[in-house]
């Protein structure tokens, strides 16, 4: 029996993070990553963004596995909100299994996840289908791609990776090997990072910052202050190294950087050794040109954190940023965390200390450039092609690569699709594109924000809040009785953000009126509805307000009842 396919995205398609691939072969549904992604400055108030599991908790019953590739948030944050809905084996390795159950913990999350823990290459059985998963080179420890045996062939997914045959960390290597292996077989669809596709060449070396920044580490006789995102745990291992190399110690800035390097040290007791770390207790006792202070965090958090050290606003009153000081920055900003980035970086100038900044066009994201893709494949030859991960603009350079290689794919077997759409093959093999049906498979961000259990956030909500930021509010309130069917105090009118109130009498006299208006006429009824005398009011101030001055402020009309 020839199996029937369908691949689709929940997320992940024309944009940054909130990857979510679902895959259903047959009756079968497996979860290729649940991300989640950072809003950008369009969503006030929004901590996250997660791939919408709407389809997967509608279908839970056919759900058989979810695959976690590696411990990015964006490829598995999501999932801890939503997974008692839909629980499911989680098939990953120890340590993105450590990284989930560290969030969870942060978080202080509930919940039983049953794991299957595997290693980064082997081959295994899943609702009785076979799996292979073969390890990629990425700046997550010990990531995989995955391979999934259909009776047309291969379905290969290769998350997050690049070509570079020098690494030495086992955490990190490219199994060359096992994609060697998988090559034997027919590749039926392959699915393929396209962040970086646009950009020539091959993505390494220059995703190294150590070359960069190792002669403040050898030549130096200054505080080294060094801050990373947490998740780039490959650029974080570069520091280590560089640590160990030229006998420094390392400080962790902070509590949550503890939480995170004392769990990675946990993971591999022999990675960091402990000679190098110092305690609290012992900061004063190091002297400052063997000292190396690591600044971890997550997102926006991280910049924060500078500004506040920068302004001696930092928990830990002995960390002083001095003119001795050296401080790098190798948090390399993603576009939502551009703006924030550039003023921490001012704040940082503004201590006197030498500040290194890294900038985008000295370093590049582990993401495949056109030279990793074309690699990929010309090794598997696939017979369809679908690039995920990335912008519009990514997917369709990856698209074009694909065209350009001579092996067979044209506009007939290279997708580009959003997310919802199906891409659907029948008995025979053929394709079909099925338009996306928000009923069945809604795709629209859940937003979230706080830090605990995840609240939803309505479109509505963040609309107000957008309207807040832009144009302020206007409130409105007075004092009604109904025995006397009269107003007996008020209207005040306050503004926030809209004007100011001593320069605009003329304009709170005419939003005063229009409000009386309305209340005298609901008054002169035999039954008051000040419901709808709130909601004339709205629209008659607001219609008033656009008129005059093209703003258009939140309108909050306020009657207290006193009998």
């Amino acid at each position: 029996m020839e199996d029937i396919i369908k691949v689709c995205a929940l997320g992940g398609l024309d944009e940054n993070g909130r990857d979510c691939y679902v895959i259903e072969i047959n009756n079968d549904i497996f979860v290729l990553d649940a991300g989640l992604a950072l809003p950008d400055k369009t969503i006030p108030g929004v901590d996250f963004l997660l791939a919408n599991a709407q389809y997967i908790i509608n279908n839970k019953d056919r759900l058989k596995a979810y695959i976690m590739t590696h411990a990015h948030d964006e490829n598995m944050g999501a999932l801890k909100y939503f997974y008692d809905d839909a629980p499911a084996p989680i098939y990953c390795t120890s340590f993105t299994k450590h990284i989930i159950e560290t969030q969870f913990n942060f978080n202080k999350l509930q919940g039983k996840l049953d794991f299957k823990v595997i290693p980064p290459t082997c081959s295994l059985q899943i609702a009785g289908r076979t799996f292979h998963f073969f390890q990629t080179s990425h700046n997550a420890a010990y990531s995989f791609g995955v391979a999934i045996e259909t009776s047309k062939g291969n379905i290969v997914y290769t998350s997050d990776f690049i070509v570079d045959y020098s690494v030495k960390s086992p955490a990190y290597i490219f199994d060359l090997k096992a994609l060697a292996e998988l090559s034997e077989k027919p590749t039926f669809l392959l699915m393929s990072d396209s962040k970086a596709a646009h950009l020539e060449g091959y993505c390494a070396p220059r995703h190294r910052v150590a070359p960069l920044i190792e002669r403040y580490f050898k030549n130096s006789n200054r505080r080294i202050f060094i801050d990373c995102f947490w998740q780039n745990l490959f650029r974080i291992s570069e520091i280590i190294d560089l640590c160990i190399e030229n006998n420094k110690k390392i400080f962790f800035y902070n509590s949550f950087t503890e939480h995170i390097m004392r769990g990675l040290m946990s993971f591999d007791p022999k990675r960091i050794p402990p000679s190098i770390v110092v305690n609290k207790e012992d900061l004063l006792r190091v002297r400052e040109q063997e000292l190396v202070i690591l600044m971890l965090g997550d997102g926006e958090e991280l910049y924060q954190e500078l500004i506040k050290i920068a302004d001696g606003n930092n928990e830990d009153k002995r960390i002083r940023l001095n003119k001795r000081d050296i401080f790098i920055n190798a948090g390399i900003p993603t576009p939502t965390l551009e703006t924030i980035a550039t003023r921490s970086i001012d704040y940082l100038y503004r201590t006197g200390a030498e500040v290194v900044w890294i900038k985008k066009n000295q370093i590049t994201a582990m993401h495949p450039r056109q030279d990793d893709l074309k690699f990929f494949l010309s090794v598997l030859k696939p017979k369809y092609y679908l690039p995920v991960r990335g912008n519009f603009i990514n997917l369709m350079a990856n698209a074009k690569l694909a065209l350009s290689m001579g092996i067979g794919l044209n506009h007939t077997n290279v997708f580009i699709l959003d997310n919802g759409m199906q891409l659907s093959f029948n008995e025979a093999g053929r394709p079909m594109i099925v338009p996306n049906n928000p009923a069945i498979m809604p795709t629209h961000p859940i937003l979230v924000d706080g830090r605990g259990v995840s609240t939803s956030v309505s479109e509505n909500i963040v609309s107000d809040r957008r309207q807040l930021s832009v144009d302020g509010v206007v409130v409105i309130a007075l004092s009604v009785s109904l025995s006397e069917k009269r107003i007996i105090a008020g209207p005040d009118c306050q503004m926030r953000g809209f004007v100011y109130v001593k320069e605009a009498e003329p304009l709170l006299k005419s939003i005063a009126n229009i409000f009386i208006e309305e209340i005298t006429i609901a008054l002169s009824l035999d039954k008051a509805d000040f419901e709808e005398a709130k909601t004339n009011a709205q629209e008659r101030i607001s219609r008033f307000i656009k008129r005059e001055n093209g703003r258009e402020p939140m309108i909050i009309p306020i009657i207290v009842v006193k009998d």
